[in-house]
């Protein structure tokens, strides 16, 4: 399962997998306008719009007539639009006794704590339980911040304690 914290999670996770959903390729993203996506299916344009739920298509006053279909992770509302839940994700809080800036330190604490020399990005995302976007993220800043550094590896990046 793969943890979505939130809309701009679920697009990056789309941006990266839409393959896997039968999409040929991506033809218009714009978080800022809708719908989220223009994509190419069986050579025909695909009009799409990321919904954590379902239900949030109308809260958000969407025209069900500019768009072909909804992909959502809980499909919690019929809508006048083909509605499709996609499998293997799952909605994930920010950890509320923390600022929301508090996975970089999770991570880091995977290395220090933990005593893991060496990480994939990949690695990262499945042990947190959050998105590879949401990972890559998090340990490019933590190479900023100079406390691990990055070591490209035959078309790998993996991540070190500094």
């Amino acid at each position: 399962m793969i943890g979505i914290r939130d809309e701009s999670d679920f697009q990056n996770w789309f941006k990266k997998n839409y393959k896997n959903l039968g999409f040929e390729k991506i033809i218009k993203y714009d978080s800022m306008r809708f719908p989220d996506f223009i994509a190419l299916e069986k050579g025909k344009k695909i009009k799409i719009e990321l919904e954590i739920k379902s239900s949030h298509f109308d809260m958000h006053g969407h025209d069900p007539k500019k768009v072909d279909r909804v992909l959502c992770i809980i499909n919690d509302k019929k809508l006048e639009v083909p509605v499709y839940e996609v499998k293997g994700l799952k909605i994930i809080k920010w950890d509320t006794k923390k600022p929301l800036y508090s996975i970089k330190e999770q991570i880091f604490n995977l290395f220090e704590k933990e005593n893991i020399k060496v990480l994939t990005t990949s690695e990262v995302a499945s042990l947190q339980n959050i998105s590879w976007n949401t990972a890559e993220k998090a340990l490019l800043e933590l190479t900023i911040d100079n406390k691990v550094e990055k070591i490209k590896k035959e078309g790998v990046n993996l991540w070190m304690l500094k």
